[in-house]
C-alpha cells in the first residue's frame, strides 16, 4: 500500500470512530479522551499515563483502528477530526513531517544524542530522533497533546514517560542536551510578570513573544556546542523591530543554517499562512563557518490547499540530498542578513558603476497619509495598487469618489509623484501618479499601502530606477508574515545605478514622451467607447455621433505626439 493510500485509510478509521463515539453521546473532548484511553490501553502504555476522561463504549469499535508506525499521521488525524480540541489557541500547530525530516539532517543527529523537544506537541519530533537513535525528552504544556505524544511514542517503540506536561516557561533548566528540536509556540504574547523577571530577553517589558522567550529558554538548555534546530515566524529574521533579537543569538550561537519556507507550508496540516523559516543555531563555543541558505517554493505538497496532497517538485528532499553530499548553498559566516533572499540574490549592479540612493532622486513624504472622511463633501481621484499597468509603470484605472466613501487613513498625493506600493515588491506596483480622465478631481488619493516618492526634477528617470531589477533585488528579503511588505526605512536603503546628469535627463525625456503618448492614445480609446456607449443608450442620435467622432478624429490628428 502506498504513503498516500495508507494515510487516507488510517483518517478514515479515525473519521468513522469519531463518528461512533459522538453517535454514543460523547462530546468531542470527551470523544478525543475516549479514544486515546482505548488506545493507549492498546499500546500497553501505563493506565496512570493515560489521559483523564470516559471510556469508550463497546459500540465505538475502536479496535477496528488499525496501528501502525509507518507513518506519523497523528498530528494531521486529530488535528482534523477533533477541530474544537486543536484551534491552535497557544499559536500550537503541527510540523509537517518533510520539514521535521530535514531538520533532523541539519542538526545531524547521532546514535546516543540527548535531544529535547521542549515544546513537543504530538511528538513527531521525538519519533524522528528516537528513530536515530537518540536519547529522547521531550516537555508539553497541553494534556491533550501530552496523550496524543505518548501513543505516538509507544506506537513508535520509544518510552512514552519521555515526555513530560510542564510549561517550558515556568520550569526552571535542570539539564542540557545535545539537540533542541522544536516549532514553538507562534508569536503568542506572554504577560505574566513572574515569567517575563526569569528572562533577561524581556527587559523589563510588560509582554514577550513567546518566540523570542523560547530562544533565551532553549539557550539555557544546550550544552556549549550543542546545536538548535527550530521553526520560526519569519518576521523574526527579517523585520527590523527585531534587530536587538537577532544580536542577541550573534552573541551567544553561530549560524549553520536558514531555510526560507513557503508561505502557507502549515496549512495543509491544520496550521495557519503564516510565513516561517527553518533556523539552526550552534552555541557557543562553536566553529565559525560559512551556513546553509535556502529557499523553499514547492514543499513536495501543495501549500494552498487545506487538504495535504502530494506535488513534485519536492526542493525539501532535495535539498536533504543535495546537504548530504555537501553541496547546499551557503552564505559567508559574517553575512550582514540572516535570510537566504539576501544571500541567494546578490545584487546585478556592477561593481565600477556608480550609485546613489534612490531617494536622492526622488525624496519620501512621511507625512502623506489623510482621513478624507474628515473632508465628506470633497472628491478625490482614487488611484489604487490594483490600478497600476505593471509593465509600464502608468494608472490604468482610477475613480471618482467623495471623501464620505473612504474609511480610515489613505495616503494623499499629486499628479507626477512616484508611489511605491509596499506590499509584495516583487510585484512592482509602482507609478507615476495621474489622472485616467482629465475631468476626474484633481485630488489625488489611495491605500495607505502606498509610498508617496516626490521626484525633485526627472520623474520619468525616477519611475525607470524605481522599477528596474535593481530595487526588487535588494527588496527581497523583507517580509511580514502572510503579506510581504516593505516598510519606508527599506526604501531608504535601496541604491540604483546613476548614468550621469544628461543619461537621466535623456532618459527622462524618451520615457515621458512614451508616457504622454500613451495616455493621449488610451484617453482617445475611453472617449470612443463612451461615444458609442451614449449612442446605444439612445443620448445621441446618429447625426449627433458623427459630429462628435469627427471631432475626436480631427483633435488626434492634429494632437502632438
Amino acid at each position: 500500500m502506498s504513503i498516500a493510500t495508507s494515510s487516507e485509510a488510517f483518517a478514515a478509521h479515525l473519521r468513522d470512530a469519531e463518528d461512533r463515539l459522538r453517535a454514543a453521546g460523547l462530546s468531542g473532548r470527551q470523544a478525543y479522551g475516549a479514544l486515546c484511553r482505548a488506545l493507549a490501553k492498546r499500546l500497553g502504555i501505563a493506565e496512570h499515563l493515560w489521559l483523564a476522561g470516559p471510556d469508550a463504549p463497546q459500540s465505538a469499535q475502536l479496535d477496528r483502528i488499525p496501528l501502525t508506525a509507518e507513518l506519523d499521521l497523528f498530528g494531521l488525524a486529530y488535528e482534523r477530526f477533533f477541530p474544537e480540541i486543536f484551534k491552535a489557541e497557544r499559536g500550537q500547530f503541527f510540523t509537517p513531517q518533510p520539514v521535521v525530516e530535514l531538520m533532523a539532517d541539519l542538526v545531524q543527529i547521532r546514535p546516543g544524542d540527548r535531544v529535547l523537544d521542549p515544546t513537543a506537541g504530538s511528538g513527531t519530533f521525538l519519533v524522528v530522533a528516537h528513530a536515530r537513535g537518540a536519547d529522547i525528552d521531550g516537555i508539553e504544556i497541553d494534556p491533550e497533546l501530552v496523550a496524543l505524544c505518548r501513543l505516538n511514542l509507544a506506537l513508535h517503540d520509544a518510552n512514552p514517560r519521555s515526555i513530560r506536561r510542564a510549561d517550558l516557561f515556568q520550569d526552571p533548566p535542570v539539564d542540557t542536551y545535545d539537540i533542541i528540536l522544536a516549532n514553538p509556540p507562534f508569536s503568542v504574547d506572554i504577560r505574566d510578570p513572574d515569567i517575563l523577571r526569569t528572562f533577561s530577553l524581556s527587559n523589563g517589558r510588560g509582554r514577550m513573544s513567546s518566540d523570542v522567550l523560547f530562544l533565551q529558554a532553549a539557550h539555557a538548555r544546550l550544552r556549549p556546542g550543542g546545536k538548535l534546530a527550530v521553526v520560526l515566524p519569519r518576521s523574526i529574521l527579517a523585520n527590523p523591530r527585531y534587530h536587538w533579537v537577532r544580536e542577541w543569538l550573534a552573541e551567544r550561537f553561530v549560524r549553520v543554517a536558514v531555510v526560507s519556507l513557503p508561505e502557507g507550508v502549515f496549512r495543509p496540516f491544520g496550521g495557519t499562512a503564516t510565513r516561517a523559516v527553518v533556523l539552526v543555531l550552534q552555541k557557543l563555543p562553536a566553529k565559525v563557518a560559512p551556513w546553509l541558505v535556502a529557499v523553499i517554493e514547492n514543499p513536495g505538497y501543495d501549500p494552498t490547499r487545506k487538504v495535504f496532497r502530494r506535488t513534485n517538485p519536492d526542493e525539501l528532499s532535495a535539498l536533504r540530498i543535495t546537504f548530504e553530499n555537501g553541496e547546499h548553498p551557503t552564505a559567508p559566516a559574517d553575512a550582514p542578513s540572516w535570510l537566504p533572499e539576501a544571500a541567494l540574490s546578490p545584487s546585478s549592479i556592477g561593481a565600477q558603476v556608480r550609485c546613489m540612493p534612490l531617494v536622492t532622486f526622488a525624496p519620501i513624504d512621511h507625512q502623506a497619509f489623510q482621513q478624507p472622511s474628515d473632508h465628506p463633501e470633497t472628491r478625490y481621484t482614487e488611484i489604487d495598487l490594483a490600478d497600476v499597468d505593471k509593465h509600464t509603470g502608468e494608472v490604468s484605472n482610477a475613480r471618482a469618489c467623495s471623501g464620505a466613501t473612504f474609511k480610515g487613513r489613505k495616503t494623499a498625493f499629486k499628479a507626477g509623484d512616484l508611489m511605491f506600493a509596499r506590499m509584495r515588491p516583487k510585484l512592482n506596483n509602482v507609478v507615476l501618479a495621474t489622472t485616467p480622465s482629465e475631468t476626474m478631481p484633481k485630488l489625488l488619493i489611495g491605500s495607505s499601502e502606498w509610498v508617496r516618492m516626490v521626484p525633485r526634477q526627472e520623474a520619468h528617470f525616477a519611475l525607470v530606477a524605481a522599477r528596474s531589477c535593481f530595487v526588487r533585488e535588494q527588496l527581497a528579503s523583507t517580509a511580514g508574515q502572510t503579506r510581504p511588505r516593505i516598510s519606508t526605512k527599506d526604501l531608504d536603503q535601496v541604491q540604483v545605478p546613476d548614468p550621469g546628469a544628461a543619461n537621466r535627463a535623456r532618459l527622462d525625456t524618451i520615457v515621458g514622451e512614451a508616457h504622454r503618448t500613451r495616455l493621449a492614445a488610451r484617453r482617445t480609446l475611453d472617449a470612443a467607447a463612451e461615444l458609442y456607449e451614449r449612442f446605444g443608450q439612445g443620448d445621441l442620435n446618429e447625426e449627433a455621433l458623427t459630429e462628435a467622432l469627427d471631432t475626436l478624429l480631427r483633435r488626434d490628428r492634429t494632437a502632438d505626439f
